[in-house]
């Protein structure tokens, strides 16, 4: 099991230890994401936002460790922050699985997923569309650059809000 979770979880105990405390992962906007004292507005103005307040993870999610998987510092950059974080986890979901021998095994991956907001605010530069911006933007790329990066030769398939129209 791994995960990352608003309000600070990063592992099982973690998670464990927001429930019996019974907290919550609730907070107020975090400052790099984006000045929400110049968005918010009680009433809910139009062009405002009318709460302080959401979950967001509190890791830097723009870190990744290029080397330890084969992509260049270029590619990592234009990745999915979604992608990015889903590499990570999954290495320590086999760590903490204790998986050892996965590469070229018949392991499938099945990711699901919510939301391409990457996509989104990659779609409105047009000048800078290359290949790791076509591949590192879409929710169709999740389960399938797990597969690569692992070797993981299975079916692999993401599930996302879009695809329930789609399902039997």
């Amino acid at each position: 099991m791994a995960m990352r979770l608003p309000g600070g979880v990063t592992n099982a105990s973690d998670f464990w230890e927001l429930l019996i405390n019974k907290r919550d992962g609730l907070c107020r906007v975090p400052g790099n994401r984006y000045n929400i004292d110049a968005f918010y507005h009680c009433d809910g103005v139009p062009g405002t936002i009318r709460t302080e307040h959401g979950y967001f993870l509190q890791q830097d999610i723009a870190q990744m460790d290029t080397g330890f998987f084969s992509m260049s510092k270029v590619e990592a950059s234009k990745l999915d922050p979604q992608q990015r974080l889903l590499l990570e986890v999954v290495w320590e979901c086999m760590e903490n699985a204790g998986q050892t021998h996965w590469q070229g095994t018949n392991m499938g991956c099945y990711v699901g997923n919510f939301g391409e907001d990457w996509l989104d605010l990659a779609s409105k530069d047009t000048l800078a569309i290359d290949r790791y911006r076509v591949m590192g933007t879409g929710d169709f790329a999740l389960a399938n650059n797990v597969s690569y990066q692992y070797d993981l030769r299975g079916p692999s398939r993401t599930w996302s809000w879009k695809n329930w129209l789609l399902s039997p």
